[in-house]
C-alpha cells in the first residue's frame, strides 16, 4: 500500500473521533455560556435592586420629619414649604433616574395618606391626604423601620412596568414618621431577561446542530466566546467604576480589602454600630466673604485635603463635603472594633495639625485669619448603605445617632471647645483618652439628654501638667454638680488665674455666681436644654 493511501486511511479513522471530541467540546462550551448568561441576568437584577435601594435612601436624606409634618391637607399645597419640596423632588427624580418619588404616612387600619410626590401630571399627581391601602410586603418592611424592595426575582411585567422601593423616615425620637418611596421603570431588566432567554433558546438549537455538523464548531465557539468576552467586559467595567467610586472616600488599603473580598461590601442599607464625626470651621462665612472665588477654592482644597488624609489614615470613610464641613464615619464598609477610638484619634490629630496648617495658610495668604476646626463625635446604631445611582454613588449613613453627632459639633460654640464627644463614644475608647466631663445636655430635635465630654489628648501622650489641670477641673465640676456653687467657684477662679483662655472654666465660673444668687429649682434634673444648633 502506498504512502498516500496510508495517510488517507489514517485520516478517515481520525475523522470520527475528532467529530465526537469536537461535539463534546461544543456541549461543554454551550453549558458554560448558559451559566454565564444566568450569572449576567442575576447581576442585572442585583444592580437594579442596588440602584433602587440607593435612590430611596437618598430620598430619605432629601428632607426630614419636621418639614413633612407641615403638609397634611390640600390647603397645604399652597405653602411655600410644599412648593419648595416639590421642586426638590422633581430635581431628585431627574438626578437619580427614577420615575416617581413620594412620601406617605400610615393612618392605621392598613391604610396610608399621601403627603407629596414629584408627578408633573396634574391629573395623576397625588394630593396631601389622599388615602390608599398597603398592599406590598416591602411597604410593611419600611413601616417596621427597614428598607423594603419589590421582589425582583418573581415580579410580573403586568405590574404596570414599575418597580418600587421604600424606606423609613425617622423623627427626632428615632421612630418611623412616614415612608419614602421611589418607582423606576422595569424596561432595562426586562430587556436583559429577554436577551438571556433568547440566548438560552439559541443554545438549545445550536447543540444538536453542532453534533451533526461538527465542521461548524469553531465558528459557533468563536461567536459564543465573543459574547462571553463582552459580558465579562461589562462586568469588569462595572467593577472598575465601583473601585473608582469608593477610592474617592475610602483609603487605598480599605479599597483593596474590599476588592479582594467583595463579601465585605454590602450594597444597600445595613444596621451597624459605628461612629460618626462632623467637622466645621469657626466663622467660615466671614472668611469666605473677603476671599474671591479662586482664593476660596484654593483654601478649601488645601484644608479639606489635609483633614481628609487624617480620616483616611484611620480607615475612616468620607461621607460628603458640605462647604467647609466634613462628614465622615468609622466602622463601614469594613467593620472596626475600635471605631470610636479611631474617630477620637482622628479628631486629636486634626487639632494637633491645626497650628502647622494655619502657619501654611497665613504664610501663603489663603485666609485672612487662622482656621479653628470644631468637631463633634457620636457612636451608636446607624444605617449605612450605598445611595444614589449606578453612575454616581454615595456611601452614606442615616439615623438619630448621626443627627446627634451633627448637633454635638455645633455645641462646641456654647462651650468654647474644639472637640466634643458623647458618653456613648467615650465609654468605647478603653480609657485611652484624656477627657474632661461636661454637662448633660438636650440638643435641638433630640429629646433624650446626653452627657458630653471634651477630648483633650491621647492619655499616654499628655503631659503631667495637662493631666493635673484636668484633674483640678474635674474636682471643681464635681462640686458644681453637687450644687456646692461657692466651693466650685473658688477652684474655677484659680484655674482661670493660670489659664485665662479656658472657656469651659469661664462658663462654669459664671454659672456658679448666677446660681449663688438665683439657685435653680430643687427638682431640676441637671440637664441643660440648648436652643441653638
Amino acid at each position: 500500500m502506498g504512502v498516500g493511501n496510508q495517510i488517507k486511511n489514517f485520516g478517515n479513522k481520525l475523522v470520527l473521533p475528532l467529530f465526537f471530541v469536537s461535539a463534546l467540546m461544543t456541549l461543554f462550551i454551550a453549558l458554560y455560556v448558559n451559566a454565564q448568561m444566568e450569572n449576567y441576568e442575576a447581576m442585572v437584577v442585583e444592580m437594579t435592586e442596588n440602584h433602587m435601594i440607593s435612590a430611596v435612601q437618598a430620598l430619605v436624606n432629601l428632607t426630614n420629619a419636621d418639614e413633612l409634618d407641615l403638609i397634611h391637607t390640600r390647603d397645604d399645597m399652597n405653602r411655600p414649604e410644599y412648593l419648595k419640596l416639590r421642586e426638590k423632588l422633581i430635581k431628585f427624580s431627574e438626578d437619580n433616574n427614577v420615575l416617581f418619588a413620594y412620601y406617605y404616612r400610615s393612618i392605621g387600619n392598613n391604610q396610608f395618606e399621601y403627603i407629596i410626590d414629584n408627578d408633573l401630571d396634574q391629573e395623576t399627581r397625588v394630593k396631601p391626604g389622599d388615602i390608599e391601602s398597603f398592599h406590598d410586603a416591602a411597604e410593611y418592611d419600611a413601616l417596621a423601620g427597614i428598607i423594603g424592595v419589590t421582589d425582583l426575582g418573581s415580579y410580573s411585567p403586568d405590574w404596570e412596568g414599575l418597580l418600587s422601593a421604600y424606606a423609613p423616615v425617622f423623627d427626632g425620637n428615632g421612630n418611623v414618621y412616614c415612608i419614602a418611596g421611589v418607582d423606576i421603570s422595569d424596561d432595562f431588566i426586562l430587556m436583559q431577561r429577554s436577551n438571556a432567554r433568547n440566548m438560552t433558546i439559541f443554545q438549545l438549537i445550536v447543540i444538536p446542530i453542532s453534533i451533526i455538523f461538527a465542521l461548524l464548531n469553531m465558528l459557533l465557539y468563536r461567536r459564543k466566546a465573543i459574547q462571553i468576552e463582552e459580558a465579562h467586559r461589562q462586568l469588569q467595567y462595572f467593577n472598575n467604576n465601583l473601585r473608582r467610586a469608593f477610592s474617592t472616600y475610602l483609603s487605598e488599603d480599605v479599597v483593596e480589602e474590599i476588592v479582594s473580598d467583595p463579601t465585605r461590601l454590602q450594597l444597600g442599607g445595613i444596621n451597624r454600630n459605628m461612629t460618626a464625626l462632623f467637622t466645621d470651621i469657626k466663622g467660615f462665612t466671614r472668611i469666605a466673604e473677603v476671599l474671591n472665588p479662586g482664593q476660596l477654592v484654593d483654601l478649601l482644597n488645601y484644608y479639606l485635603s489635609t483633614m481628609s488624609d487624617i480620616i483616611l489614615d484611620q480607615k475612616g470613610t468620607i461621607d460628603k463635603y458640605q462647604g467647609d464641613a466634613i462628614i465622615s464615619f468609622f466602622g463601614a464598609p469594613l467593620e472596626l472594633e475600635d471605631h470610636a477610638l479611631r474617630a477620637c484619634i482622628t479628631a486629636i490629630t486634626m487639632k494637633r495639625l491645626e497650628k502647622k496648617l494655619n502657619k501654611y495658610v497665613l504664610e501663603n495668604k489663603l485666609s485672612p485669619t487662622p482656621l479653628f476646626t470644631r468637631i463633634g463625635i457620636n457612636s451608636g446604631e446607624m444605617i449605612v448603605g450605598n445611595m444614589g445611582t449606578q453612575k454616581k454613588m454615595n456611601y452614606t449613613i442615616i439615623s438619630n445617632a448621626v443627627n446627634l453627632a451633627s448637633r454635638i459639633e455645633g455645641v462646641n460654640k456654647q462651650y468654647g471647645t474644639g472637640v466634643l464627644a458623647t458618653e456613648n463614644t467615650i465609654k468605647d475608647t478603653q480609657g485611652k483618652l484624656l477627657v474632661r466631663k461636661l454637662d448633660r445636655i438636650r440638643v435641638v430635635g433630640i429629646n433624650e439628654p446626653v452627657r458630653i465630654y471634651e477630648i483633650i489628648d491621647i492619655k499616654a501622650d499628655a503631659s503631667r501638667a495637662r493631666r493635673d489641670r484636668i484633674d483640678i477641673f474635674t474636682e471643681a465640676y464635681g462640686l458644681f454638680e453637687s450644687r456646692k456653687w461657692m466651693d466650685a467657684e473658688l477652684i474655677f477662679n484659680k484655674l482661670l488665674e493660670q489659664f485665662p483662655d479656658d472657656k469651659p472654666s469661664l462658663l462654669y465660673q459664671v454659672r456658679c455666681r448666677k446660681f449663688q444668687k438665683t439657685p435653680p429649682d430643687p427638682n431640676w434634673d441637671g440637664v441643660f436644654n440648648l436652643s441653638e444648633k
